[in-house]
């Protein structure tokens, strides 16, 4: 019984030691890891996962050129997070909408990624730019 019971507050307690399910916030002012600028507008910063062994360390850029520019580890979408350019907030690479347009992001790229499809588009068509997932702007940058 009593093994039980301890099996069962084990149960309980494991999902709480496990590692979070994404990035941690970026900061205002931390350092790019591509350009050494402070990041000041979290509508266009991002995070990619690094690991190396048993590690994981987290990489903060202040735009999405920043970190394509990056050539120290290759781009994976499932380890990379971007802010939705209307929200500010951090999602999945591959949930997000690219725009690539003609705005002023933070290192002049014009990059911004967008939740909604029909939001990317617009704003696309207002920038003259182009819509996709960021694995196409990946292998666009390394040809």
């Amino acid at each position: 019984m009593r093994s039980a019971f301890a099996m069962l507050a084990l149960a309980a307690l494991l999902p709480g030691c496990s590692a979070p399910a994404g990035p941690p916030a970026i900061r205002l002012g931390a350092s790019c890891a591509t350009c050494g600028m402070e990041i000041r507008d979290l509508k266009y910063a991002c995070e990619r996962r690094v690991v190396s062994g048993r590690r994981t360390e987290w990489q903060a850029y202040d735009a999405i050129e920043c970190l394509l520019d990056d050539g120290r580890f290759d781009v994976r979408p499932q380890d990379t997070w971007l802010a939705d350019y209307d929200a500010s907030t951090l999602h999945r690479a591959d949930s997000l909408w690219v725009v690539h347009g003609r705005f002023p992001s933070p290192m002049s790229g014009g990059y911004a990624a967008l939740r909604d499809r029909a939001t990317a588009d617009a704003v696309a068509h207002d920038t003259h730019g182009t819509v996709a997932r960021l694995a196409t702007f990946v292998q666009g940058s390394r040809l």
